[in-house]
């Protein structure tokens, strides 16, 4: 039986209403942060936004490794909530005709003139390499709580209806159609993206609501949100130094 997740909207009291506070308005910070006003505001290239996205699907790989390892160590009611977020990440919807999330990437990354081999081939720069190792040391080596947390944080800052400014995947989406002329129709990932996480974004309000009883427990999910975070802040700011450089070429 599937763990339901809950709705955003959905009335919590005390310090549960005060820790979904708090995760929100962590998601929002991040959107202010001087990392992703650089990605916002860098201009995309056909070459910038090529070296982009095929660093941004090591990213998507990334996040199968941790949702893995957290659902290794996590008990069975989280478990039932990783599978069903992961079922379409790696199989797709298949009643909606929707393929996985990685193959929409080299769908996606056609348009900008790249073959499935140069997906295939990429590897991680420096800082990208270090992030996602920093993100695995968390998922395989905190309490459970913290590291389901650090991975469930990241689908809140990318929900559509929580961040007043738009998701990242729509204004990533936006620019690439303004600055490379590539249709959002055309652009699979992102425009799924859009739609998917506003459920995946319930995440981690889900596993307040669960286990979000003790003071324990609330300073690691807010300790696995701010660690995911930090890390996420550098690798958005490493990819705005990416489009940066080739916007002035």
């Amino acid at each position: 039986m599937a763990t339901k997740v809950v709705a955003l909207k959905t009335k919590s009291k005390g310090k549960i209403r005060d820790l979904e506070e708090q995760l929100v308005g962590l998601a929002i910070a991040q959107h202010e942060s001087d990392a992703f006003q650089r990605l916002f505001k860098a201009r995309f290239t056909k070459k910038g936004a090529q070296v982009y996205f095929l660093q941004h699907s090591l990213f998507n790989l990334n996040r199968r490794d941790c949702w893995g390892f957290v659902q290794g160590a996590s008990p069975m009611a989280v478990k039932r909530l990783v599978w069903d977020h992961e079922q379409g990440e790696l199989a797709g919807d298949k009643e909606r005709g929707v393929a996985d999330h990685y193959t929409l990437a080299v769908k996606q990354g056609a348009s900008l003139g790249l073959s499935p081999d140069d997906f295939a081939g990429e590897q991680p720069m420096d800082v990208s390499f270090a992030c996602f190792q920093g993100w695995l040391n968390v998922a395989k080596g905190c309490h459970w709580l913290e590291a389901a947390a650090a991975s469930a944080c990241l689908e809140l800052d990318n929900a559509e209806d929580v961040i007043p400014t738009g998701c990242i995947s729509r204004r990533i989406g936006e620019k690439l159609r303004d600055e490379v002329g590539i249709p959002m129709k055309k652009q699979y990932s992102n425009a799924e993206h859009v739609e998917a996480d506003v459920e995946h974004g319930k995440l981690i309000i889900t596993l307040a609501r669960m286990y979000g009883d003790s003071q324990e427990a609330r300073d690691l999910i807010i300790s696995g949100t701010k660690k995911s975070f930090a890390i996420e802040r550098a690798f958005r700011g490493f990819t705005a130094t990416l489009i940066e450089k080739h916007a002035k070429k």
